[in-house]
């Protein structure tokens, strides 16, 4: 698979999530969930899974893996590359 830029993430983000965070704000490891992460909630994670497959064709398909990939946006992008 070609090399994922963080700001191709971040941009999917965008697109299919509600942010309670400002994008510049937004980096490599700032965890997706939990305390002090961008705010993402279970209904963002299946929006991210179904862009994910649209884009890339990889398809998220138990939760422990979801929790896996969606630590932070470098640990998407490391996840992303291993499959």
């Amino acid at each position: 698979m070609p090399e994922i830029a963080i700001t191709e993430l971040k941009q999917m983000l965008v697109e299919n999530c509600m942010l309670k965070v400002d994008t510049e704000n937004i980096g490599e490891d700032t965890p997706l969930f939990g305390p002090d992460s961008v705010g993402l909630d279970s209904l963002d994670a299946l929006q991210m899974s179904v862009a994910i497959e649209k884009t890339y064709g990889i398809a998220i398909s138990d939760p422990a893996t979801a929790r896996d990939a969606f630590r932070s946006l470098g640990g998407l992008r490391e996840w992303l590359r291993n499959q």
